[in-house]
């Protein structure tokens, strides 16, 4: 990572891999400390920024990580587009002087190969198998090998590890810029890679996102371009847009990051029981509307809400999460075409008491084949959140810390023939533990 690029003060260790390229390992290897150890790719920088970028450097700091309070240690494993030393790069953060000073809980894998099967005996496997042992939660890409199946990076196939497929989470389909790949929130990327359909070893566990993902660019000798905003005219020239389960995997990174803050005592079966547990099924959003199965999405696309939510639950501190219905009802959405009519749309108030926490609002209308899209504004009118999934049963958002007061929700049609749905909103409300 680039630790002069000005998103990462809270960069506690970066240090450049210096070992033989012939029979690596033999001689051991040198950990040479240095304040940018990506000078050949920008990959790793990219990489870093999503788990916990301030976003400083950002207009209006908008690029900030997942979990910008994290500490951040670089390892510098390779160059360019390859991992040189990556039993070394394990090596580094399993000394005690690493481990136990810097409280190392989590090690990012945006790197891996494809063709082959998951190998238990293989050095990586062991040296993930260590990392597990050691109570460390270790994160690796899936792959970027889809559509087909059978193509998932055997490293991300681990029992030990959790595999990170890509989905798309922004609407690109009439951006301006050209090099955005198209697509709508929700859709699982067709390069991400899939497992084989019954394996219990190889499938992704969890989609999250990995397309058109903007994070910091390194200052120097990145292969990666500036990002130019979605109308090609805002440039970011400290930051880039790429696409690829590498991306996927620091969003995990970052949110299991947010998990092990509010419950420390999280082990890497905590940590995936409580995001697979907690997300989102995922559907196909064009031809034949069917739910994505096991070997292509796992358990589906992560809800990063409602998993910091479960491990808070579990975590047995002085304080704990309340949730109580506020209300639910009904409604009917006409048909639409393309978002128009514009009476193709139902609205609904929901009071807020005062004390809350958290507020979550749910439009469930059980048909995958219809579009529709859920707004949210506050007491003044303004747009507080949206969710508008390509393809799905159902919209959720959660709004943190609302004001107390009347909400405006809004579901509206896109593509969808005439249809009834049910909402619900509940609070959540931080209060003390007997």
């Amino acid at each position: 990572m680039d630790g002069t690029h000005g998103d990462f003060p809270n960069m506690v260790k970066n240090v450049k891999i210096a070992a033989p390229i012939v029979a690596p390992g033999v001689s051991g290897a040198l950990y040479v400390d240095t304040p940018n150890s990506d000078l050949t790719s920008g990959h790793g920088t990219h990489v870093a920024s999503t788990i916990a970028g301030s976003g400083q450097m950002s207009t209006g700091g908008k690029y900030k990580g997942v979990a910008p309070g994290a500490s951040l240690i670089g390892v510098g494993a390779g160059d360019a587009i390859s991992i040189l030393y990556a039993l070394q790069g394990f090596d580094f953060v399993f000394k005690p002087e690493v481990r136990e000073t810097h409280n190392v809980r989590i090690i990012s894998n945006s790197w891996g190969t494809s063709g082959s099967h998951f190998a238990p005996y293989n050095p990586i496997s062991i040296a993930s198998k260590r990392a597990y042992d050691f109570g460390m939660i270790v994160n690796f890409a899936a792959g970027n090998s889809g559509p087909n199946n059978d193509t998932l990076n055997p490293y991300s196939a681990s029992p030990c590890v959790i595999s990170v497929g890509a989905g798309h989470a922004k609407n690109t389909m009439n951006v301006a810029n050209p090099r955005l790949r198209k697509g709508v929130p929700g859709e699982l990327a067709s390069f991400s890679s899939r497992g084989i359909p019954g394996d219990q070893f190889h499938f992704p566990d969890i989609v999250l996102p990995g397309v058109n993902i903007v994070a910091a660019r390194a200052t120097s000798g990145p292969i990666v371009e500036p990002y130019l905003g979605k109308d090609g005219l805002s440039p970011e020239p400290m930051y880039s847009s790429i696409s690829g389960t590498s991306m996927a995997t620091p969003h995990m990174s970052g949110l299991t990051a947010l998990m092990l803050e509010v419950n420390p005592s999280l082990n890497l079966d905590g940590v995936l029981e409580a995001v697979t547990s907690t997300a989102n099924p995922m559907y196909t959003v064009s031809g034949e509307i069917r739910q994505l199965q096991k070997h292509e999405v796992g358990a589906g696309y992560a809800n990063a809400y409602a998993a910091v939510e479960k491990a808070a639950s579990t975590a047995g501190t002085r304080t704990t999460v309340e949730t109580s219905p506020l209300t639910s009802w009904t409604g009917t959405v006409g048909t639409a075409v393309d978002g128009t009519p514009i009476a193709a749309e139902h609205n609904h108030t929901v009071s807020v008491p005062t004390g809350a926490s958290a507020v979550r609002i749910k439009t469930d209308w059980g048909n995958p084949a219809y579009d529709l899209d859920l707004y949210v504004y506050d007491i003044t009118g303004k747009l507080i959140a949206s969710s508008a999934q390509g393809a799905s049963v159902a919209e959720e958002v959660v709004i943190p810390n609302p004001a107390a007061g009347s909400y405006r929700v809004q579901l509206k049609g896109w593509l969808n023939a005439q249809t009834s749905y049910k909402g619900t909103a509940e609070i959540d409300k931080i209060v003390p533990v007997q």
